[in-house]
């Protein structure tokens, strides 16, 4: 993936939360635009959130992933499979 790809997904107005799916089958939620770095060949993604005694986002772990490892965007309210589930009724 190009770094201008992910730089577009962070940066559509309004944003909207989605997940990262890796070429390993891992995905990664994006849930804030404002903390991931992207490089030419890598972004810094946090992978465990919190927050301080003031509610400001504070990054507990994160992960450094080469851009040639994500392989799609889905949003984050669609199922991991891609499926939606049956509604019964």
């Amino acid at each position: 993936m190009a770094p201008a790809e992910l730089n577009h997904r962070l940066y559509d107005s309004p944003f909207k939360p989605f997940r990262l799916h890796l070429s390993d089958g891992s995905t990664i939620p994006m849930a804030n635009a404002r903390i991931i770095l992207v490089g030419e060949s890598s972004a810094i993604l946090p992978t465990v959130m919190a927050r301080d005694i003031e509610g400001f986002p504070v990054v507990k772990r994160w992960r450094n992933v080469a851009l040639s490892h994500i392989v799609q965007f889905s949003d984050l309210d669609e199922p991991i499979g891609g499926k939606r589930p049956n509604k019964r009724g």
